[in-house]
Protein backbone atom coordinates (compact mmCIF):
# COMPACT_ATOMS: atom_id res chain seq x y z
CA UNK A 1 0.00 0.00 0.00
CA UNK A 2 1.39 3.26 -1.03
CA UNK A 3 0.59 6.68 -0.17
CA UNK A 4 0.37 10.05 -2.14
CA UNK A 5 -0.17 13.28 -0.93
CA UNK A 6 -0.09 15.55 -3.93
CA UNK A 7 1.18 15.09 -7.75
CA UNK A 8 4.65 14.68 -7.44
CA UNK A 9 7.97 13.74 -9.48
CA UNK A 10 6.92 13.45 -13.74
CA UNK A 11 3.94 15.83 -13.27
CA UNK A 12 6.03 18.55 -11.60
CA UNK A 13 7.70 17.90 -15.08
CA UNK A 14 4.74 18.24 -16.63
CA UNK A 15 3.24 21.39 -15.17
CA UNK A 16 6.53 22.99 -16.61
CA UNK A 17 5.29 22.29 -19.95
CA UNK A 18 2.11 24.54 -19.27
CA UNK A 19 4.30 27.60 -19.30
CA UNK A 20 5.61 26.74 -22.94
CA UNK A 21 2.73 25.40 -24.32
CA UNK A 22 -0.20 27.33 -25.93
CA UNK A 23 -3.56 25.95 -23.85
CA UNK A 24 -5.76 24.75 -26.19
CA UNK A 25 -8.50 27.33 -25.99
CA UNK A 26 -9.08 30.69 -24.74
CA UNK A 27 -8.64 31.59 -21.21
CA UNK A 28 -11.94 30.34 -18.97
CA UNK A 29 -14.46 32.61 -17.83
CA UNK A 30 -14.38 33.60 -14.24
CA UNK A 31 -16.18 30.65 -12.02
CA UNK A 32 -18.12 30.11 -9.32
CA UNK A 33 -16.61 26.84 -9.23
CA UNK A 34 -13.06 25.75 -8.38
CA UNK A 35 -10.53 22.86 -8.06
CA UNK A 36 -10.14 22.48 -4.35
CA UNK A 37 -7.47 19.60 -4.70
CA UNK A 38 -5.46 17.79 -7.03
CA UNK A 39 -3.50 14.77 -6.54
CA UNK A 40 -1.67 11.78 -8.12
CA UNK A 41 -3.95 9.26 -6.86
CA UNK A 42 -2.15 5.85 -8.27
CA UNK A 43 0.90 4.40 -10.14
CA UNK A 44 1.18 1.00 -10.66
CA UNK A 45 1.28 -1.54 -7.83
CA UNK A 46 2.23 -4.59 -9.84
CA UNK A 47 5.44 -5.74 -11.40
CA UNK A 48 5.52 -5.61 -14.86
CA UNK A 49 4.31 -9.04 -16.54
CA UNK A 50 5.84 -10.67 -20.23
CA UNK A 51 4.21 -8.73 -22.97
CA UNK A 52 2.88 -6.19 -20.58
CA UNK A 53 3.25 -2.08 -21.06
CA UNK A 54 5.39 -1.16 -17.95
CA UNK A 55 3.82 2.17 -15.53
CA UNK A 56 1.03 2.48 -17.34
CA UNK A 57 -2.49 3.11 -15.51
CA UNK A 58 -5.42 3.02 -18.01
CA UNK A 59 -9.41 3.72 -17.53
CA UNK A 60 -10.03 4.89 -14.50
CA UNK A 61 -13.64 4.74 -12.48
CA UNK A 62 -14.35 6.41 -9.79
CA UNK A 63 -17.34 6.78 -6.70
CA UNK A 64 -17.87 8.44 -3.54
CA UNK A 65 -19.67 7.67 -0.54
CA UNK A 66 -23.32 8.26 0.01
CA UNK A 67 -22.18 8.95 4.10
CA UNK A 68 -19.38 11.21 4.14
CA UNK A 69 -18.28 13.32 0.39
CA UNK A 70 -14.99 13.40 1.80
CA UNK A 71 -14.39 9.09 1.17
CA UNK A 72 -14.08 8.19 -2.45
CA UNK A 73 -12.42 5.73 -4.33
CA UNK A 74 -10.72 5.30 -7.97
CA UNK A 75 -10.24 1.83 -9.88
CA UNK A 76 -7.61 1.40 -12.69
CA UNK A 77 -5.70 -1.34 -15.05
CA UNK A 78 -2.63 -1.80 -13.68
CA UNK A 79 -0.01 -2.70 -16.07
CA UNK A 80 -1.89 -2.35 -19.32
CA UNK A 81 -1.40 -4.65 -22.48
CA UNK A 82 -1.84 -3.63 -25.62
CA UNK A 83 -3.99 -6.61 -27.05
CA UNK A 84 -6.74 -6.87 -24.22
CA UNK A 85 -6.72 -6.41 -20.10
CA UNK A 86 -4.11 -5.66 -17.50
CA UNK A 87 -1.42 -7.18 -15.34
CA UNK A 88 -4.05 -6.17 -12.63
CA UNK A 89 -6.15 -3.83 -10.96
CA UNK A 90 -5.60 -0.93 -8.65
CA UNK A 91 -7.45 1.05 -6.24
CA UNK A 92 -6.92 4.04 -4.67
CA UNK A 93 -8.86 5.96 -1.82
CA UNK A 94 -8.93 9.16 -0.06
CA UNK A 95 -10.33 9.78 3.90
CA UNK A 96 -9.21 13.63 3.30
CA UNK A 97 -11.84 14.90 0.08
CA UNK A 98 -9.27 14.36 -2.08
CA UNK A 99 -5.94 16.14 -0.64
CA UNK A 100 -4.23 12.67 -0.13
CA UNK A 101 -4.58 9.26 -1.36
CA UNK A 102 -3.38 5.62 -0.68
CA UNK A 103 -3.51 3.09 -3.33
CA UNK A 104 -2.73 -0.92 -3.19
CA UNK A 105 -3.62 -3.95 -5.77
CA UNK A 106 -6.90 -5.45 -5.61
CA UNK A 107 -6.62 -8.79 -4.16
CA UNK A 108 -8.09 -11.62 -5.45
CA UNK A 109 -8.24 -11.39 -9.14
CA UNK A 110 -5.32 -11.83 -11.11
CA UNK A 111 -2.19 -13.85 -10.55
CA UNK A 112 0.06 -11.02 -9.54
CA UNK A 113 -1.95 -10.35 -6.39
CA UNK A 114 -2.85 -13.71 -5.18
CA UNK A 115 -5.98 -14.81 -7.64
CA UNK A 116 -6.73 -17.16 -10.64
CA UNK A 117 -6.93 -15.07 -13.79
CA UNK A 118 -3.76 -13.68 -15.85
CA UNK A 119 -5.41 -10.39 -16.81
CA UNK A 120 -8.19 -8.23 -15.63
CA UNK A 121 -10.41 -5.64 -17.53
CA UNK A 122 -12.50 -3.04 -17.30
CA UNK A 123 -13.26 -1.85 -13.43
CA UNK A 124 -16.40 -0.44 -12.23
CA UNK A 125 -17.64 0.66 -8.89
CA UNK A 126 -20.76 1.73 -7.20
CA UNK A 127 -21.49 2.38 -3.88
CA UNK A 128 -24.50 0.86 -1.47
CA UNK A 129 -26.65 2.95 0.62
CA UNK A 130 -25.30 1.41 3.83
CA UNK A 131 -22.13 2.31 2.53
CA UNK A 132 -20.67 -0.99 1.58
CA UNK A 133 -18.37 -0.80 -1.84
CA UNK A 134 -18.90 -2.95 -4.66
CA UNK A 135 -15.92 -3.35 -7.45
CA UNK A 136 -17.00 -5.70 -10.88
CA UNK A 137 -14.33 -6.56 -13.72
CA UNK A 138 -13.57 -8.99 -16.34
CA UNK A 139 -10.94 -11.20 -16.28
CA UNK A 140 -9.53 -14.24 -18.28
CA UNK A 141 -6.72 -15.98 -18.98
CA UNK A 142 -4.11 -15.20 -22.42
CA UNK A 143 -3.81 -19.08 -23.15
CA UNK A 144 -5.44 -19.33 -26.73
CA UNK A 145 -6.73 -23.01 -25.70
CA UNK A 146 -8.39 -21.23 -22.05
CA UNK A 147 -11.46 -19.71 -23.33
CA UNK A 148 -13.28 -19.15 -19.70
CA UNK A 149 -14.42 -15.61 -19.17
CA UNK A 150 -15.41 -14.14 -16.10
CA UNK A 151 -17.61 -11.08 -14.55
CA UNK A 152 -16.39 -10.87 -10.86
CA UNK A 153 -17.62 -8.72 -7.88
CA UNK A 154 -15.52 -7.56 -4.97
CA UNK A 155 -17.16 -6.05 -2.34
CA UNK A 156 -15.27 -3.62 0.70
CA UNK A 157 -16.68 -3.15 4.10
CA UNK A 158 -14.29 -0.46 4.90
CA UNK A 159 -15.17 2.45 1.93
CA UNK A 160 -12.75 0.65 -0.60
CA UNK A 161 -9.43 0.61 1.72
CA UNK A 162 -9.48 -3.46 1.26
CA UNK A 163 -11.96 -5.86 -0.65
CA UNK A 164 -12.87 -9.09 -0.24
CA UNK A 165 -12.61 -12.27 -2.59
CA UNK A 166 -15.04 -11.72 -5.70
CA UNK A 167 -18.12 -13.32 -6.48
CA UNK A 168 -18.28 -14.79 -9.70
CA UNK A 169 -21.76 -13.37 -11.61
CA UNK A 170 -20.92 -14.39 -14.67
CA UNK A 171 -18.86 -16.93 -16.50
CA UNK A 172 -18.41 -19.22 -19.41
CA UNK A 173 -16.28 -21.61 -21.72
CA UNK A 174 -16.81 -20.98 -25.06
CA UNK A 175 -14.52 -19.94 -27.26
CA UNK A 176 -17.55 -18.57 -29.11
CA UNK A 177 -18.09 -16.37 -26.06
CA UNK A 178 -17.01 -13.82 -24.78
CA UNK A 179 -18.04 -11.59 -21.25
CA UNK A 180 -17.29 -7.43 -21.58
CA UNK A 181 -17.60 -4.55 -21.13
CA UNK A 182 -19.12 -4.50 -17.94
CA UNK A 183 -21.64 -2.36 -15.93
CA UNK A 184 -22.60 -2.66 -12.14
CA UNK A 185 -25.39 -0.05 -9.97
CA UNK A 186 -26.58 -0.39 -6.94
CA UNK A 187 -29.98 0.71 -6.13
CA UNK A 188 -29.81 3.42 -3.28
CA UNK A 189 -33.36 4.90 -3.61
CA UNK A 190 -35.20 5.85 -0.49
CA UNK A 191 -38.30 4.82 -2.65
CA UNK A 192 -37.28 2.01 -4.25
CA UNK A 193 -38.93 -1.92 -3.47
CA UNK A 194 -34.94 -3.07 -4.35
CA UNK A 195 -33.36 -0.80 -2.68
CA UNK A 196 -29.61 -2.31 -1.56
CA UNK A 197 -30.03 -4.68 -4.84
CA UNK A 198 -26.86 -4.83 -7.07
CA UNK A 199 -27.13 -5.00 -10.65
CA UNK A 200 -24.52 -6.82 -12.67
CA UNK A 201 -24.50 -5.54 -16.92
CA UNK A 202 -22.61 -6.79 -19.12
CA UNK A 203 -22.15 -7.29 -22.63
CA UNK A 204 -22.40 -10.72 -24.01
CA UNK A 205 -20.79 -11.91 -27.39
CA UNK A 206 -21.07 -14.20 -29.75
CA UNK A 207 -18.40 -14.20 -32.48
CA UNK A 208 -19.03 -11.14 -33.71
CA UNK A 209 -22.22 -10.03 -32.29
CA UNK A 210 -23.13 -8.81 -28.81
CA UNK A 211 -26.35 -8.76 -26.46
CA UNK A 212 -26.54 -6.55 -23.28
CA UNK A 213 -27.31 -8.90 -20.50
CA UNK A 214 -28.07 -8.23 -16.42
CA UNK A 215 -28.41 -10.14 -13.09
CA UNK A 216 -28.93 -8.91 -9.89
CA UNK A 217 -28.13 -9.71 -6.32
CA UNK A 218 -29.98 -9.44 -3.29
CA UNK A 219 -27.34 -10.86 -1.09
CA UNK A 220 -24.74 -8.28 -1.51
CA UNK A 221 -23.52 -10.34 -3.99
CA UNK A 222 -23.71 -13.96 -2.62
CA UNK A 223 -25.60 -15.20 -5.17
CA UNK A 224 -26.91 -13.80 -8.65
CA UNK A 225 -30.06 -14.62 -10.48
CA UNK A 226 -30.53 -16.11 -13.75
CA UNK A 227 -29.72 -13.34 -16.55
CA UNK A 228 -31.95 -11.51 -18.56
CA UNK A 229 -31.80 -10.14 -22.21
CA UNK A 230 -31.77 -6.77 -22.65
CA UNK A 231 -31.62 -6.29 -26.30
CA UNK A 232 -32.72 -9.08 -27.68
CA UNK A 233 -31.83 -10.88 -30.98
CA UNK A 234 -29.42 -13.08 -32.41
CA UNK A 235 -27.93 -10.25 -34.74
CA UNK A 236 -28.07 -7.76 -32.14
CA UNK A 237 -24.35 -5.36 -32.10
CA UNK A 238 -24.60 -3.19 -28.96
CA UNK A 239 -22.25 -2.39 -26.01
CA UNK A 240 -21.37 -0.26 -23.08
CA UNK A 241 -24.57 -0.70 -20.76
CA UNK A 242 -24.17 2.23 -18.46
CA UNK A 243 -27.45 1.60 -15.83
CA UNK A 244 -29.14 4.70 -14.46
CA UNK A 245 -31.30 3.82 -11.28
CA UNK A 246 -34.10 6.50 -10.55
CA UNK A 247 -34.99 7.33 -6.73
CA UNK A 248 -38.29 5.08 -7.31
CA UNK A 249 -35.85 2.05 -8.50
CA UNK A 250 -36.76 2.80 -12.03
CA UNK A 251 -33.92 1.07 -14.29
CA UNK A 252 -32.70 3.24 -17.79
CA UNK A 253 -29.83 1.46 -19.00
CA UNK A 254 -28.51 3.41 -21.81
CA UNK A 255 -25.89 1.28 -24.63
CA UNK A 256 -24.08 1.75 -27.96
CA UNK A 257 -26.57 0.24 -30.86
CA UNK A 258 -23.95 -1.00 -33.87
CA UNK A 259 -26.09 -2.72 -35.72
CA UNK A 260 -26.66 -2.19 -39.25
CA UNK A 261 -24.07 0.60 -39.07
CA UNK A 262 -20.28 0.48 -40.66
CA UNK A 263 -18.94 0.36 -36.89
CA UNK A 264 -18.22 -2.39 -34.47
CA UNK A 265 -18.36 -3.08 -31.03
CA UNK A 266 -14.51 -4.43 -29.42
CA UNK A 267 -14.02 -7.39 -27.68
CA UNK A 268 -11.49 -6.93 -25.05
CA UNK A 269 -9.61 -10.23 -25.83
CA UNK A 270 -8.24 -12.00 -28.98
CA UNK A 271 -6.77 -8.69 -30.59
CA UNK A 272 -9.59 -6.21 -30.15
CA UNK A 273 -7.87 -3.91 -29.57
CA UNK A 274 -5.26 -3.33 -32.24
CA UNK A 275 -7.86 -1.11 -34.05
CA UNK A 276 -6.82 0.96 -37.04
CA UNK A 277 -6.76 4.76 -36.23
CA UNK A 278 -10.01 6.09 -37.64
CA UNK A 279 -10.76 9.29 -40.11
CA UNK A 280 -12.71 11.97 -38.91
CA UNK A 281 -15.84 10.94 -41.37
CA UNK A 282 -16.51 7.41 -39.10
CA UNK A 283 -19.86 7.58 -39.56
CA UNK A 284 -22.25 7.89 -36.11
CA UNK A 285 -23.32 5.54 -33.75
CA UNK A 286 -27.16 5.47 -32.20
CA UNK A 287 -26.97 5.79 -28.40
CA UNK A 288 -30.33 4.17 -27.14
CA UNK A 289 -31.97 3.42 -23.84
CA UNK A 290 -34.18 0.60 -22.22
CA UNK A 291 -36.21 0.77 -19.44
CA UNK A 292 -37.27 -1.39 -16.70
CA UNK A 293 -40.28 -1.13 -14.15
CA UNK A 294 -39.84 -4.19 -12.74
CA UNK A 295 -36.40 -4.46 -11.13
CA UNK A 296 -35.28 -5.57 -14.28
CA UNK A 297 -36.77 -8.84 -15.17
CA UNK A 298 -38.40 -7.45 -18.20
CA UNK A 299 -37.06 -4.18 -20.14
CA UNK A 300 -39.32 -1.96 -22.60
CA UNK A 301 -37.88 -1.05 -26.18
CA UNK A 302 -35.43 0.91 -27.23
CA UNK A 303 -36.01 4.84 -27.65
CA UNK A 304 -32.76 6.39 -29.58
CA UNK A 305 -30.95 9.29 -27.64
CA UNK A 306 -28.84 10.21 -30.24
CA UNK A 307 -27.13 8.91 -33.61
CA UNK A 308 -24.38 11.21 -33.56
CA UNK A 309 -22.09 9.28 -31.77
CA UNK A 310 -18.35 9.83 -32.46
CA UNK A 311 -15.53 7.05 -32.33
CA UNK A 312 -11.56 7.79 -31.54
CA UNK A 313 -9.66 10.45 -32.95
CA UNK A 314 -7.34 10.33 -35.19
CA UNK A 315 -4.13 8.46 -33.56
CA UNK A 316 -5.85 7.89 -30.36
CA UNK A 317 -8.08 5.09 -29.22
CA UNK A 318 -10.56 6.95 -26.23
CA UNK A 319 -14.36 7.91 -26.25
CA UNK A 320 -17.35 5.72 -25.09
CA UNK A 321 -20.17 7.45 -23.96
CA UNK A 322 -20.98 8.22 -20.28
CA UNK A 323 -23.99 8.59 -18.47
CA UNK A 324 -25.23 8.80 -14.88
CA UNK A 325 -28.39 9.56 -12.74
CA UNK A 326 -28.84 12.52 -10.11
CA UNK A 327 -29.93 10.77 -7.00
CA UNK A 328 -31.19 13.91 -5.71
CA UNK A 329 -33.45 15.06 -8.31
CA UNK A 330 -33.95 11.69 -10.76
CA UNK A 331 -32.73 13.21 -13.74
CA UNK A 332 -30.74 11.50 -16.10
CA UNK A 333 -27.98 12.57 -18.04
CA UNK A 334 -26.28 11.15 -21.06
CA UNK A 335 -22.96 12.54 -22.73
CA UNK A 336 -21.02 11.83 -25.89
CA UNK A 337 -18.15 13.09 -27.79
CA UNK A 338 -19.81 13.75 -31.30
CA UNK A 339 -19.04 13.04 -34.69
CA UNK A 340 -17.57 16.29 -35.22
CA UNK A 341 -14.49 14.97 -32.95
CA UNK A 342 -14.28 18.48 -31.43
CA UNK A 343 -17.95 18.39 -29.55
CA UNK A 344 -18.97 17.66 -26.77
CA UNK A 345 -23.09 16.68 -26.17
CA UNK A 346 -25.09 16.36 -23.08
CA UNK A 347 -28.85 15.36 -23.43
CA UNK A 348 -30.87 15.28 -19.94
CA UNK A 349 -34.09 13.12 -19.36
CA UNK A 350 -36.73 12.92 -16.10
CA UNK A 351 -38.17 9.18 -17.65
CA UNK A 352 -35.28 7.30 -19.81
CA UNK A 353 -38.31 7.99 -22.49
CA UNK A 354 -38.07 11.48 -23.48
CA UNK A 355 -34.59 13.28 -24.29
CA UNK A 356 -34.10 16.60 -24.22
CA UNK A 357 -32.34 18.16 -27.74
CA UNK A 358 -28.68 18.06 -27.12
CA UNK A 359 -26.56 20.99 -25.38
CA UNK A 360 -22.83 21.74 -26.00
CA UNK A 361 -20.37 20.76 -23.38
CA UNK A 362 -17.01 22.28 -24.41
CA UNK A 363 -18.28 26.00 -24.96
CA UNK A 364 -14.69 27.09 -25.28
CA UNK A 365 -13.68 24.91 -28.14
CA UNK A 366 -11.66 25.78 -30.96
CA UNK A 367 -11.39 24.75 -34.97
CA UNK A 368 -8.45 22.58 -34.40
CA UNK A 369 -9.78 21.22 -30.85
CA UNK A 370 -10.48 17.59 -30.46
CA UNK A 371 -12.15 15.90 -27.29
CA UNK A 372 -10.62 13.24 -25.73
CA UNK A 373 -13.51 11.04 -23.22
CA UNK A 374 -15.87 12.38 -21.16
CA UNK A 375 -17.63 11.61 -17.95
CA UNK A 376 -20.53 12.86 -16.37
CA UNK A 377 -21.53 13.48 -12.73
CA UNK A 378 -24.35 14.94 -10.84
CA UNK A 379 -26.22 15.91 -7.76
CA UNK A 380 -28.84 18.32 -6.40
CA UNK A 381 -29.09 19.68 -9.98
CA UNK A 382 -25.80 20.49 -10.71
CA UNK A 383 -24.04 18.77 -13.17
CA UNK A 384 -20.07 18.41 -14.44
CA UNK A 385 -18.76 17.00 -17.23
CA UNK A 386 -14.98 16.01 -17.59
CA UNK A 387 -13.06 15.62 -20.44
CA UNK A 388 -9.58 16.03 -21.90
CA UNK A 389 -8.78 18.39 -24.71
CA UNK A 390 -6.67 18.21 -27.48
CA UNK A 391 -5.12 20.44 -30.11
CA UNK A 392 -4.24 19.45 -33.05
CA UNK A 393 -2.21 22.56 -33.81
CA UNK A 394 0.13 22.14 -30.79
CA UNK A 395 2.54 19.64 -31.48
CA UNK A 396 0.62 17.36 -33.76
CA UNK A 397 -1.86 16.89 -31.06
CA UNK A 398 0.85 15.39 -28.44
CA UNK A 399 -0.77 16.93 -25.41
CA UNK A 400 -4.60 16.81 -23.97
CA UNK A 401 -5.42 19.14 -21.29
CA UNK A 402 -8.10 17.86 -18.85
CA UNK A 403 -10.92 20.04 -18.50
CA UNK A 404 -14.43 20.31 -16.20
CA UNK A 405 -17.64 22.26 -17.02
CA UNK A 406 -20.12 22.94 -14.15
CA UNK A 407 -23.73 23.20 -14.75
CA UNK A 408 -25.90 24.84 -12.23
CA UNK A 409 -29.19 24.26 -14.01
CA UNK A 410 -29.61 20.82 -14.69
CA UNK A 411 -27.18 20.71 -18.02
CA UNK A 412 -29.07 23.64 -19.64
CA UNK A 413 -25.88 25.67 -19.50
CA UNK A 414 -22.62 25.50 -18.33
CA UNK A 415 -20.64 28.57 -17.86
CA UNK A 416 -18.01 27.61 -15.51
CA UNK A 417 -15.11 25.86 -17.33
CA UNK A 418 -12.34 25.09 -15.13
CA UNK A 419 -8.52 23.54 -16.84
CA UNK A 420 -7.56 20.80 -14.09
CA UNK A 421 -3.85 20.09 -14.06
CA UNK A 422 -1.07 20.05 -16.56
CA UNK A 423 -1.37 18.37 -19.56
CA UNK A 424 -0.44 14.80 -20.61
CA UNK A 425 1.59 14.07 -23.21
CA UNK A 426 0.37 10.82 -25.23
CA UNK A 427 4.01 10.28 -26.33
CA UNK A 428 3.87 8.18 -23.01
CA UNK A 429 1.07 6.94 -22.76
CA UNK A 430 -0.19 3.11 -22.90
CA UNK A 431 -0.80 1.84 -26.63
CA UNK A 432 -3.66 -0.10 -27.87
CA UNK A 433 -3.51 0.18 -31.94
CA UNK A 434 -3.07 3.80 -31.05
CA UNK A 435 -2.16 6.06 -28.36
CA UNK A 436 -4.73 5.14 -25.40
CA UNK A 437 -5.67 7.45 -22.52
CA UNK A 438 -8.44 4.55 -22.36
CA UNK A 439 -12.19 4.12 -23.80
CA UNK A 440 -13.05 5.89 -20.52
CA UNK A 441 -13.09 8.25 -17.21
CA UNK A 442 -14.33 8.47 -13.94
CA UNK A 443 -16.13 11.26 -12.24
CA UNK A 444 -18.32 11.06 -9.15
CA UNK A 445 -21.13 13.45 -6.96
CA UNK A 446 -21.81 14.46 -3.62
CA UNK A 447 -23.10 17.07 -2.07
CA UNK A 448 -20.39 20.19 -2.25
CA UNK A 449 -18.20 17.92 -3.96
CA UNK A 450 -17.18 16.46 -7.31
CA UNK A 451 -14.47 14.19 -7.98
CA UNK A 452 -12.96 13.26 -11.47
CA UNK A 453 -10.25 10.92 -12.39
CA UNK A 454 -8.51 10.41 -15.04
CA UNK A 455 -5.02 8.41 -16.72
CA UNK A 456 -2.20 11.17 -17.12
CA UNK A 457 0.97 10.40 -19.29
CA UNK A 458 4.10 12.57 -19.31
CA UNK A 459 7.99 11.71 -19.14
CA UNK A 460 9.52 8.71 -17.44
CA UNK A 461 11.27 10.42 -14.43
CA UNK A 462 13.94 7.63 -14.43
CA UNK A 463 13.48 6.74 -18.25
CA UNK A 464 11.51 4.50 -20.42
CA UNK A 465 8.52 4.06 -22.78
CA UNK A 466 5.87 4.60 -21.07
CA UNK A 467 4.65 6.43 -17.93
CA UNK A 468 1.00 6.65 -16.93
CA UNK A 469 -0.34 7.49 -13.55
CA UNK A 470 -3.98 8.21 -12.58
CA UNK A 471 -4.60 12.12 -11.17
CA UNK A 472 -7.64 12.79 -9.40
CA UNK A 473 -8.82 16.54 -9.28
CA UNK A 474 -11.65 17.30 -5.98
CA UNK A 475 -13.88 20.82 -7.20
CA UNK A 476 -16.35 22.85 -5.60
CA UNK A 477 -18.95 22.61 -8.22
Amino acid sequence: MRSIPFVAGSAGLAAALVLTLSPPVSAARPSHAAVLALSQASRQDVPAAPGSEPDTLVEPDAAVSPRDPRVAVVVAHDGRYSDGGAVGITHAWTRDGGRSWRHAPVPYLTTAAGGAWDRASDPVLGFGPAGDLYLSTIAFNSSATDCRSVVLVSRSTDGGATFGRPSVAQSTDDCEVFNDKNWLAVDTGARSPHRGRVYQFWSYFVGDFAQQRVRWSDDHGRTWSAAVVITPGDQEETQDSQALIRPDGTITDLYLDYTGTDRRPDREREGADLRAAVTATEPGVPLRARTSYDGGRTWSGAVTVTSDVGGDVPDVRCCLPSAVVDPATGLLHAVWSSTDLSVLRISSSSDGVHWSAPVTVDTERTATSQVINADVAAYGGKVLVSYGLRDTSVAAGRYVWQRAAVSHDGARTFPDQLRLGPPSDLQYAAQAGAAFPGDYIGTAAAPGRFYAAWAFSSPPPGGGTYHQVVLAAAIRP
